[in-house]
């Protein structure tokens, strides 16, 4: 069964691999609208960390909706503690807050298991240094 959507080209295949495929083609095309109902057809299904991450980008840009981002890139690295992209951008997230200990956490989530990243390290420095 292939749930309709508003936007042409938003039809969720029973297969979420193809249907992540089409959100990543319509953010492609500039239909974020489009890629947000397919990923959330997506992550209803299976939790998976590319998707909720992808979900949590075109979330995190309207204030409305940045609490759902939250949870799907805190579920996004509950899935996979290792992910970069996300806990990047739950520093950057935080850092626009003014929380530098939540921002400082990510950061260091990310140097327990890659040391070398640059983003990270020197991220920490410049917010170590302002204190």
């Amino acid at each position: 069964m292939s749930p309709e959507f508003d936007e042409p080209g938003a039809t969720a295949s029973g297969d979420p691999a193809t249907t992540l495929a089409q959100a990543k083609q319509l953010i492609a095309s500039g239909d974020r609208r489009g890629a947000l109902r397919l990923l959330e057809h997506v992550v209803a299904q299976v939790p998976d960390p590319e998707a909720l991450l992808l979900l949590a980008k075109i979330e995190i840009e309207r204030l409305q909706t940045q609490p759902q981002a939250l949870e799907h890139l805190r579920q996004a690295t509950a899935a996979h503690p290792q992910l970069t992209e996300a806990w990047l951008m739950l520093a950057n997230y935080w850092s626009l807050r003014s929380q530098p200990e939540k921002q400082r956490r990510c950061l260091e989530k990310i140097l327990a298991y890659d040391p070398r990243n640059l983003d990270a390290r020197n991220t920490l420095q410049l917010l170590l240094t302002m204190r």
